[in-house]
C-alpha cells in the first residue's frame, strides 16, 4: 500500500531539493578521516557551488555532516548511500538537509516521509521508477547510469513517464566530459558523481585541483 507524502511536505521537500540542485552538480564525497573534511567542503565552495553529498559509507559521515553544516551554512549538505533506517536517523541527527540512497528500499522511503526529510531514491528499471512516483518521490537517482546507457536510457524512458513529471539526477559514469549531455535533457535536473573531489585527490591534499575542478565543470554548463 502506497504512503503518499502530504501536500505541504512534499512542497517543501521539493522545494528544498530545487534550491539544492539549483546549479545541477552533485558532488559525492567519502570521508576517512576528520581532518580531511573542512579542507574539501572549502575547495568545493571556493570553486564556487553550494551543495555536497557525504557519502554514508564510513564511520565520518555524521561527523563529516556537523562540521560542514556548523563551518559553511551556505552549504546545502546532503546524506548519500542511506541504506537503512538507522543510517537516516544518523544523518537527521547529524544536520543533514536531504538524503539519497543507490537504490529503493520502501522501508528507507516511508521513513524519510515520516520525518518529512526530503529524500532522493534510486532507481535503474521501470518497474522501480514507477513505484517511487506512486509513492510521491518526483526526484530520482538514476544509478549505475552509465553502465544502464546513461543518455541513451533516458532518452528512451522519457515519453512514457513525462506524464509524471520526474526528474533525475545520473550517477556512476558521469564525468566532466558528458555532463552537458546529460543536462541537455529535459528529465534531468542534475549530475551526481565522485569525480570533482576522488578520494586520490583527497588523500593527497591536492585541494586546490578539487577547486579547479569544480569551476572548470561549473564553467562548462554555463
Amino acid at each position: 500500500m502506497p504512503f503518499p507524502m502530504s501536500k505541504m511536505a512534499g512542497k517543501m521537500n521539493s522545494d528544498l531539493l530545487h534550491a539544492a540542485l539549483q546549479q545541477k552538480i552533485l558532488p559525492a564525497v567519502t570521508f576517512y578521516s576528520p581532518d580531511e573534511v573542512l579542507p574539501v567542503a572549502e575547495a568545493i565552495f571556493a570553486g564556487g557551488l553550494r551543495v555536497m553529498e557525504v557519502a554514508f559509507r564510513t564511520g565520518v559521515a555524521a561527523t563529516a555532516i556537523s562540521m560542514i553544516r556548523g563551518e559553511f551554512p551556505e552549504m546545502h549538505v546532503g546524506a548519500g548511500t542511506l541504506l537503512s533506517d538507522t543510517q537516516m536517523s544518523q544523518a537527521i541527527d547529524a544536520g543533514a538537509q536531504f538524503g539519497l540512497a543507490p537504490g529503493f528500499n520502501p522501508s528507507v522511503c516511508k521513513n524519510a516521509m515520516k520525518h518529512h526529510f526530503p529524500f532522493i531514491p534510486g532507481v535503474m528499471t521501470p518497474s522501480e521508477i514507477e513505484l517511487t512516483a506512486e509513492m510521491g518521490f518526483k526526484i530520482l537517482k538514476l544509478f549505475p547510469a552509465g553502465q544502464l546507457g546513461g543518455v541513451t536510457f533516458l532518452n528512451a524512458i522519457r515519453s512514457a513517464y513525462v506524464q509524471l513529471e520526474i526528474q533525475f539526477i545520473p550517477m556512476g559514469g558521469v564525468s566532466i566530459n558528458n555532463i552537458t549531455d546529460y543536462l541537455s535533457l529535459k528529465n534531468v535536473i542534475a549530475v551526481g558523481g565522485s569525480w570533482l573531489a576522488t578520494g586520490e585527490l583527497i588523500a593527497a591534499r591536492q585541494f586546490g585541483k578539487i577547486t579547479e575542478q569544480v569551476r572548470v565543470a561549473l564553467s562548462k554548463i554555463k
